[in-house]
């Protein structure tokens, strides 16, 4: 550990943390002669080496639906094999409509009901003209469990919180940041500054070393995405309103570098400290990038200048912002104001629902129904029910990660374990004196 009593500060040999004195009463101190008898602050964000500007977070993380892949590949030996006989015929397309169209034709065939025999012709034309396109309403998925759209989102949704939960996890273990067991933390991110705040504990420390770690690169602007992509259609804490100005603060900021939350209005325009009105400068960025074509700077200009002048015209506080929150409890991330939760222990009714979703599509196969099982409350109730508050009673010995406060701290400034005796006995004696005051 390196000691610098000019700056009132020292810091870990590995340059993970940075602790600053908070009195200035005092313009140094020893190690061997004066104890801490003021508080001290730990603040990652304020050593430039403490923190890597690195996304490890991400909202999606490119879900595949393994019955759903295997079965596009069936589709695909099918009609790939279909498509080379096609094109044995003079006319392929002539061909094409015998087989499903044509009842008088030799090549006409058999035994389809009217939706298979329009998904099959429509089929073959586009695979004809390097198009593909399935349906698994198939014929040659008649023996096959349904895909169901609504139930694939739902999995994607698990299978994303996961991934997120392993992420986040990844960030506190770089950190060496340690959670104790059932504590309940409340993620709240603000969209136009996409920094989020941690609540739930009255342990100061460990949640501004959460929030410091969250803030790092995009993590909170990713997590806030992946809450946006979790919600379900009861959501109460989103609207169609307040997404909107979302994106559109968000638009303006990445082409013009401006937070609409930040400027003035004046005149029903949105006008920089120089009285430019930054929708001349959004116009004039669309219009210089070579990337986009014509048509869409044509559309971006019209699109976000109609809906800027209704923000200008109203206010900018006239639409709430889009303020999203997400709880967080040993080792997962839960959904919050919504009856869908995608969280660890809480999802199992994903899988009900979906025994139940496929049953009823395989009895109705060949006819046109309407599912009983819309409304999934019926099935989410008994999850969100789950106290996920743990009745063991944990020992050090059983759950290593339940630490004391003194202790998490040791471990957070000492995560290599090789600092000397006398660096941690000096440590120990500041968090006593700390807590004695």
């Amino acid at each position: 550990m390196t000691i610098n009593s000019n700056t009132q500060s020292f810091s870990s040999l590995n340059g993970a943390i940075k602790v600053t004195q908070s009195s200035q009463a005092e313009s140094s101190f020893t190690t061997q002669t004066k104890k801490l008898t003021d508080s001290v602050s730990i603040d990652i964000s304020s050593n430039s080496e403490s923190l890597e500007e690195e996304t490890v977070i991400q909202a999606r993380n490119g879900y595949v639906n393994p019955e759903e892949a295997r079965q596009v590949k069936i589709l695909e030996e099918h009609y790939s094999k279909m498509n080379e006989e096609n094109k044995k015929f003079d006319y392929p397309y002539n061909h094409i409509f015998d087989k499903y169209k044509n009842t008088s034709s030799p090549y006409y065939v058999q035994g389809l009901t009217k939706q298979e025999r329009d998904i099959a012709y429509s089929t073959e034309i586009h695979y004809l003209k390097d198009r593909k396109m399935f349906a698994y309403a198939d014929a040659i998925l008649r023996d096959e469990t349904p895909i169901l759209g609504d139930v694939d989102v739902a999995e994607r949704k698990a299978y994303d919180r996961e991934k997120v939960n392993e992420q986040f996890q990844s960030l506190l273990d770089k950190y060496n940041i340690s959670i104790p067991q059932d504590t309940k933390l409340s993620f709240t991110i603000d969209p136009n500054t996409l920094k989020a705040t941690v609540t739930g504990t009255d342990d100061e420390t460990l949640t501004k070393s959460i929030e410091d770690v969250i803030n790092t690169a995009d993590n909170a602007k990713q997590l806030f995405l992946h809450i946006s992509s979790s919600r379900s259609d009861d959501s109460t804490q989103y609207n169609a309103e307040s997404s909107s100005k979302y994106g559109l603060v968000q638009n303006i900021k990445d082409v013009t570098g401006y937070n609409l939350k930040d400027l003035e209005i004046k005149d029903g325009k949105f006008v920089t400290e120089d009285g430019t009105d930054v929708f001349e400068i959004y116009t004039k960025k669309i219009n210089e990038n070579p990337n986009k074509s014509d048509f869409t700077k044509q559309m971006s200009i019209a699109s976000d200048g109609a809906a800027l002048a209704k923000l200008a015209r109203n206010g900018f506080d006239s639409v709430p912002d889009l303020v999203l929150s997400i709880d967080y409890q040993n080792g997962s991330f839960y959904d919050v104001k919504q009856s869908e939760n995608f969280g660890t222990e809480k999802n199992g009714w994903i899988k009900e629902w979906k025994d139940a979703k496929t049953t009823e599509a395989m009895a109705h196969k060949k006819e046109e129904y309407e599912s009983q099982y819309l409304d999934t409350t019926q099935f989410t109730q008994k999850y969100n029910d789950i106290d996920l508050t743990s009745n063991k009673t944990n020992t050090k010995k059983e759950n290593k990660e339940v630490l004391s406060k003194e202790e998490l701290m040791l471990k957070y400034l000492f995560g290599d374990g090789k600092e000397s005796k006398e660096d941690k006995d000096f440590l120990s004696s500041s968090f006593l004196n700390k807590e004695a005051l």
